[in-house]
């Protein structure tokens, strides 16, 4: 059993070595674009049971310094406090390590984003998260933002899929 996995997964990694074979595909300075479900706490640290609160973000973005920096916006709603609000807001991702799959290219990124988000109930937050975003196609994060007009802070984690189309780099070969 234990070699068939294996050879199930060099066989997927032979077949799509050219979709991840370029270097650094998550910040280049074209188009992105994530939808994104996140849940976690609303909490102040200090006073009663924490809310949950659950939602979902769409997040395109934009590179503006190749291979480094993405700008974007945030576009959600969620769940918390038995009421369903809207969120928006800019997003900047700059990123901090590429780690690479040799032969094939890039493999994942490390980088951090930073946001503020105005929600439809007041909630105004600024922070940011960590995110590892895996073949150009997986996010995986989590983040931590103030909401400096209630006086709480929001702890969540994240996992997000791209929707924008990948462009398919011609073969030189072919």
């Amino acid at each position: 059993m234990k070699q068939k996995n294996t050879c199930l997964l060099l066989l997927f990694l032979l077949c799509n070595a050219s979709s991840f074979a370029q270097e650094d595909p998550e910040f280049t300075q074209k188009f992105i674009a994530h939808a994104k479900v996140h849940s976690g706490v609303v909490t102040n640290f200090h006073r009663g049971v924490d809310m949950y609160a659950v939602g979902m973000q769409i997040i395109p973005q934009f590179g503006i310094v190749p291979n480094k920096l993405r700008v974007g916006a945030i576009v959600g709603g969620f769940y918390a406090a038995k009421k369903i609000d809207a969120q928006f807001g800019p997003t900047l991702s700059y990123k901090l390590k590429t780690f690479n799959a040799n032969p094939f290219g890039s493999a994942a990124n490390l980088h951090v984003s930073v946001d503020h988000i105005w929600g439809t109930d007041k909630q105004k937050l600024i922070g940011g998260g960590l995110h590892i975003d895996l073949l150009n196609k997986l996010v995986l994060g989590i983040t931590a933002h103030k909401d400096y007009e209630n006086k709480t802070w929001w702890l969540q984690t994240g996992i997000g899929i791209r929707i924008s189309k990948i462009k398919k780099t011609p073969e030189p070969f072919n």
